[in-house]
């Protein structure tokens, strides 16, 4: 069998314009060897730990915390739990394997992850698109949504389990057109950014990976506005792949969770612009109401075209209006100094 050797680039883009609700992200699953109380106790502990990193959205704050009384318990945090068979790709040949899924309550964990002095990254996070260009014995190519490549379901599966939303490019002839393989090989984030205009992506990280299936390098780099951030991976494909993007999900974390607080609210009076009907306000309105540290809105006015708010949050004012620049839904006014000032997007 040849050798396989080969060279990747992946080029991810979190969007600031764009973002979405992780339904999963008090969830997690892991092989069962039976379906006894006595297993699902082994790995409840475990499978509560992975939905702490995963909501905290950074592994070295958890780590730092004690958590051991929270995942000592973690069965009194668990809502639902179910089993189910699915073939294992990793093995070889493939073969099929006994999963077990705990769902744990949301507000219980909140709750715990408060007491411990952890924060809460938001179930509504920043859409992450996803560039792939591979070479492999002399072939380039870029791959998108349709290709079938154990790469895309690598990537979808470490994302997953840290709560990143993904979008694959279409790859059709408008994306074929804008970027090449080169582009993204010798690093042109001009035509990087111009490709990436009509999936609304702002937030730019690349990854350069060397070597072979069993022995790899990633070196990344992510651009989030004007903070760049570089790291790199090694293992095999799939630890490399990974452990990059749990660093990855560990510097959006960093950027974007908030501590929750218990003892009092702050109010924040915001203005949005372009709100011309009734599906607008509604959008606004169930777009904040969807926020966890979101405890109430009281509407001050709604003028000509412009809606007033007052929100009374469970956060840091300056934390909080970076959650909002990420929702997709309302946008910062671009000349306004106080942080007040919003439009709905389209």
């Amino acid at each position: 069998m040849p050798r396989l050797f080969f060279s990747l680039i992946f080029v991810f883009a979190a969007s600031i314009a764009s973002a979405a609700e992780v339904t999963d992200l008090y969830q997690a699953q892991a092989p069962a060897e039976s379906q006894t109380e006595e297993e699902r106790q082994r790995l409840a502990p475990d499978l509560l730990k992975q939905v702490v990193i995963k909501v905290v959205g950074d592994r070295r704050a958890v780590e730092q915390a004690d958590i051991s009384a929270l995942v000592t318990d973690a069965e009194r945090y668990i809502d639902q739990y179910y089993y189910q068979q699915i073939l294992n790709m990793d093995s070889d040949p493939p073969e099929q394997q006994l999963m077990l899924t705990l769902d744990f309550n949301a507000n219980a964990i909140n709750t715990a992850l408060q007491r411990i002095g952890l924060p809460v990254w938001d179930k509504i996070r920043p859409e992450s698109l996803i560039w792939v260009a591979i070479e492999y014995e002399g072939n380039q190519q870029l791959i998108g949504e349709g290709d079938e490549h154990s790469l895309l379901l690598q990537i979808d599966k470490a994302a997953k389990n840290r709560g990143i939303p993904l979008l694959i490019p279409l790859m059709d002839l408008e994306d074929q057109t804008q970027l090449t393989f080169n582009d993204v090989s010798t690093g042109n984030n001009t035509a990087v950014k111009q490709a990436s205009e009509r999936y609304g992506a702002s937030v730019l990280v690349t990854a350069r990976l060397r070597g072979n299936a069993e022995s790899t390098e990633i070196s990344w780099q992510a651009i989030l506005t004007d903070d760049v951030e570089r790291w790199s991976s090694q293992g095999d494909v799939q630890t490399a792949i990974r452990t990059g993007v749990d660093a990855l999900a560990d510097h959006l974390g960093r950027r974007l969770n908030m501590s929750i607080s218990t003892s009092g609210e702050a109010e924040l009076a915001i203005q949005v612009s372009g709100v011309n009907d009734y599906e607008g306000y509604s959008r606004i309105m169930d777009y904040l109401e969807s926020l966890q540290a979101v405890s109430d809105i009281k509407v001050g006015s709604l003028g000509s075209e412009s809606l007033d708010l007052v929100l009374f949050i469970q956060a840091e004012p300056e934390r909080f209006r970076q959650l909002l620049s990420i929702g997709g839904v309302i946008q910062p006014e671009i000349n306004d100094t106080t942080g007040l000032q919003y439009r709905l997007l389209p």
